[in-house]
């Protein structure tokens, strides 16, 4: 399914024209260092209303387990006041690819934030970043092999190919992010997915 991700950036979505483009699903960015992103309840409200399952994200700064906690406090008290506790049907991803992150071990910290957001029962969280960050080819700041199977990842990378799939064939990778520009007729400027 085409999938695109919307947060503030986005604030004048023409919801009917996205559907009529055949987006089928979209990402809502929840919110970042504490903050609920400004048009998060307008997207997820506009989701709801056209029939688009949905998922969020949260941008994370955390550097240690121990702030990787919080956050997650945070994005399940969101949830919560928002989404009276439950999982969205597109799931909960934790997004590392802030260079603030690299003070600590990357890998150990979401880690964290994932066994956190399962202790308070949600069912599907997973882990977004680059293909960069999660590649033994590339930074490999997130150790794919050090985190459980279960685990779902989405990865960007802009290309023609996952590359991440050949190398990891039995990781869980549920979205791949292949472009910032879908198409001229689509009524969005943003990343598009498959799930």
């Amino acid at each position: 399914m085409d999938v695109v991700d919307l947060s503030a950036w986005q604030d004048n979505v023409d919801w009917d024209a996205l559907v009529d483009a055949g987006i089928e699903g979209v990402i809502l960015k929840l919110g970042e260092r504490g903050r609920l992103d400004d048009m998060f309840v307008e997207h997820v409200n506009n989701a709801v209303e056209h029939g688009l399952p949905y998922g969020v994200y949260y941008y994370a700064h955390a550097d240690d387990e121990d702030s990787a906690m919080i956050e997650a406090a945070q994005v399940d008290a969101w949830l919560r006041e928002y989404l009276r506790g439950e999982t969205p049907p597109l799931g909960i991803w934790y997004d590392a690819e802030d260079s603030s992150m690299l003070g600590g071990d990357v890998t150990a910290t979401c880690a964290a934030f994932l066994n956190r957001m399962t202790e308070f029962g949600y069912t599907y969280i997973g882990v977004y970043a680059s293909w960069n960050w999660l590649s033994a080819e590339g930074a490999h700041n997130i150790e794919i092999e050090r985190l459980p199977d279960y685990v779902p990842y989405w990865v960007a990378q802009y290309n023609r190919h996952n590359d991440l799939k050949d190398e990891y064939p039995d990781a869980d990778i549920k979205m791949w992010q292949y472009t910032d520009h879908y198409s001229d007729e689509l009524p969005y400027d943003g990343n598009v997915y498959y799930e």
